[in-house]
């Protein structure tokens, strides 16, 4: 590789970086001013979700999402926090074997959005906000192999839009409301995009002319073998949807 296109590659790789900080902060900006203002809550947690292989329950960790927008943004911060930490070993390990430059390319960059949305809702909600999870439990992914690194991939985006559908019916905030649907039409990006990997060329991206909306308590059912076996998440201040 001859000395230009070395320095024409470290500037675009440059110019990339300085792109997606900047939309960081941004991000962050826009979104922190309003939500700031929210009135805090409390609820009296009852219903638990915990990775169901737990086999150590003295040392469990308790993680109280709260309720109202409170804890409907805490519930889309754990969702955050599960994607992000997932691309982020996507990444970390190489991606996986035969890995084409596009797909290296749209997990690099699903797992930049994904630390975003993390970040957004962690300066968001401050001392309102539950603990970021430092793993998760990733034992039934095999990072080495394309098909499950796609399939979880897959699982994970198609979740995470249903998950935003369901939760937006019941967000009172306007503020929380805008972003909340700001970051849905990228999870739903992020869902086609690799949808596209796994069968390209087809009607596969989007199969149907509208996505699901799930209860947050669906979801988190869903989640569960992700989440660490120390972790229980508490989550009956959530609001039940009801799915037509």
């Amino acid at each position: 590789m001859s000395d230009n296109v070395k320095s024409n590659k470290n500037d675009a790789v440059e110019e990339a970086d300085k792109a997606n900080l900047n939309d960081r902060r941004t991000f962050l900006k826009w979104g922190g001013a309003g939500i700031a203002a929210l009135a805090l809550g409390s609820a009296n947690q009852v219903t638990a979700f915990s990775n169901p292989a737990a086999s150590n329950r003295q040392q469990q960790t308790t993680i109280n999402l709260g309720s109202g927008d409170i804890g409907i943004m805490n519930f889309a911060f754990l969702l955050e926090q599960l994607e992000a930490d997932f691309y982020t070993r996507v990444v970390a390990n190489n991606f996986y074997a035969g890995a084409t430059a596009e797909e290296r390319q749209i997990l690099t960059d699903l797992r930049d959005h994904e630390i975003i949305h993390r970040e957004f809702f962690k300066a968001a909600l401050g001392a309102n906000g539950i603990p970021q999870l430092p793993a998760f439990d990733f034992s039934l992914v095999d990072f080495n192999s394309r098909d499950s690194v796609l399939t979880n991939s897959q699982a994970m985006e198609d979740t995470g839009v249903s998950a935003y559908n369901g939760a937006g019916q019941a967000i009172v905030s306007p503020d929380v409301l805008a972003i909340a649907g700001k970051i849905v039409s990228v999870e739903g990006r992020h869902a086609a995009a690799i949808r596209d990997l796994r069968i390209p060329r087809n009607g596969y991206f989007a199969p149907h002319s509208s996505d699901f909306a799930l209860d947050p308590l669906e979801v988190l059912t869903l989640v569960s073998p992700y989440v660490p076996r120390t972790v229980t998440v508490n989550a009956s201040g959530l609001p039940r949807i009801i799915v037509v």
